[in-house]
């Protein structure tokens, strides 16, 4: 299993987390699966509250949509999934990004509804 991200929906995720720093960012991933890859085509945005330490959403607010495959948020420090993280990775799909400071493609992870860290890469897509 892997995250692929089309390079228009990297770029968006850098520049939404550089916006919305100090706080954390979150959002949705639209997009389909691909053979063993989860391709990423659009940034989805839901209601969340965020502080420099955490973003909150409330899982009644993802909507119903089969295109929705996973999340991408913040984090100050080191893009290691939190124990909040590894509580709401089920709730928001299969694969989930997490970028840290200071927000550039070098601090993204990425990783499966149970925390593992699974590859990712970033590829040209037709918008």
């Amino acid at each position: 299993m892997k995250v692929v991200l089309c390079a228009h929906v990297l770029e968006g995720l850098l520049e939404a987390a550089r916006r919305n720093y100090p706080n954390e960012f979150f959002c949705l991933l639209g997009g389909e699966k691909t053979g063993d890859a989860y391709l990423a085509r659009e940034i989805v945005y839901i209601p969340f509250r965020s502080g420099p330490t955490y973003a909150f959403f409330q899982p009644t607010d993802i909507p119903f949509d089969s295109s929705i495959i996973g999340s991408a948020h913040t984090h100050p420090g080191p893009a290691l999934p939190s124990s909040a993280d590894l509580h709401s990775f089920p709730y928001a799909g299969w694969v989930h990004v997490i970028i840290s400071y200071p927000y550039t493609a070098e601090n993204v992870r990425a990783y499966d509804a149970k925390g593992n860290e699974i590859p990712w890469a970033v590829t040209e897509c037709g918008q």
